[in-house]
């Protein structure tokens, strides 16, 4: 018999197929029914269940109050033993949606701050925005992860979550990047990128968006041409 259902959500799948994979696996190796809320359509490997939640990332958008109303009731129904939530709007929205059943079922619900949007040097609308709702979703938040020493401090300070801890980061598998490639490998590597072997390259794995700072690319280029380095290419890794 299994152990119960655990329901992992996040604005968009490829969050939780980038970051959570492991975990999911896990839980079901463990004996629980994996569900998934999240947009976006990509199969999600070790997923029981998947809910196609259509998040917006902004809080000004008015199909967030479908979006919360229909992530209720998969809530309610649903009889989770632990609710882990990521992404800002989404975590928010969850919380709010898992009131009840953490009252009624004692389900757990854990939130992971992926870097808090609020930070020394953020700017003053993103302090006014999130942080007071970040301050009030605390109290129905029965353990806050966050993966960075700043926001580690700045939560026990002043958010009011039943537990807070700090893991550093999301982990890596360094088997990963334990790739033996031949010369001749890299050869064609380069060939196919158009890349030489005396090119200055510079990698920039990120989605193109404002969050992204795809801005500060632009000025370390200028500023590596200024200070003349020739033959310089830039890769941009990522899904068209």
């Amino acid at each position: 018999m299994g152990k119960g259902k655990v329901l992992f959500v996040a604005s968009v799948s490829g969050h939780i197929i980038g970051f959570h994979t492991p975990y999911l696996k896990w839980f079901q190796e463990q004996g629980y029914e994996v569900h998934v809320a999240s947009k976006g359509r990509r199969e999600i490997k070790h997923c029981n269940k998947h809910f196609e939640i259509p998040f917006e990332r902004s809080p000004f958008k008015l199909k967030n109050i479908q979006v919360y109303k229909e992530l209720k009731k998969i809530i309610n129904n649903g009889e989770y033993e632990i609710i882990h939530c990521h992404t800002p709007m989404a975590s928010i929205l969850t919380r709010l949606s898992a009131r009840k059943t953490r009252k009624k079922n004692n389900t757990k619900v854990i939130y992971t701050a992926h870097g808090f949007h609020f930070f020394k040097g953020a700017p003053l609308i993103k302090w006014l925005l999130y942080y007071p709702i970040e301050k009030i979703m605390a109290h129905y938040t029965d353990c806050l992860i966050t993966i960075n020493e700043e926001d580690y401090k700045l939560a026990k300070k002043h958010l009011k979550a039943k537990r807070i801890e700090l893991v550093h980061g999301v982990g890596v598998d360094e088997k990963n990047f334990n790739v033996k490639v031949t010369e001749e490998e890299k050869t064609e590597l380069r060939k196919s990128l158009g890349v030489k072997k005396d090119d200055f390259v510079i990698i920039y794995p990120a989605e193109l968006s404002k969050r992204k700072n795809q801005g500060m690319l632009l000025k370390t280029i200028k500023k590596l041409k200024d200070d003349g380095i020739e033959n310089l290419k830039v890769l941009l890794p990522g899904n068209d």
